[in-house]
């Protein structure tokens, strides 16, 4: 009896999870961003600017394939846009009910000083 009981769950769990589909979706969609962290260099010269990126989401929700497109000023910022993206998390792209790659997004960071 006991393992008529145990069989029959293992069965119901395994189908439950298989017919779970994702609802489409046609582009990944920020959930959890993260702030840039300011370069105390930055901060101390009263540097202000920004930094566009061009990346993808991967199947997980990560950024992956960062890369500087246009940054003003040149190379001040680059590194801390890059770490803070790379923290930011997204619902992913979904077809079919399948998680996909999105890629070639872009995404501006800005840079500016509490006035």
């Amino acid at each position: 009896m006991k393992y008529i009981i145990t069989t029959l769950t293992s069965l119901f769990l395994l189908t439950a999870c298989s017919t779970t589909h994702l609802p489409d979706s046609p582009n990944a969609t920020l959930i959890m961003p993260s702030p840039p962290e300011y370069p105390i260099k930055s901060v101390r010269e009263k540097i202000e600017g920004s930094v566009t990126m061009s990346f993808d989401v991967d199947t997980s929700g990560k950024p992956v394939n960062i890369k500087v497109i246009k940054a003003e000023p040149v190379k001040i910022f680059d590194k801390a846009a890059i770490r803070s993206l790379s923290k930011w998390r997204y619902a992913p792209k979904v077809v079919n009910a399948i998680a996909v790659v999105d890629k070639d997004l872009e995404m501006t960071i800005d840079f500016n000083l509490a006035k």
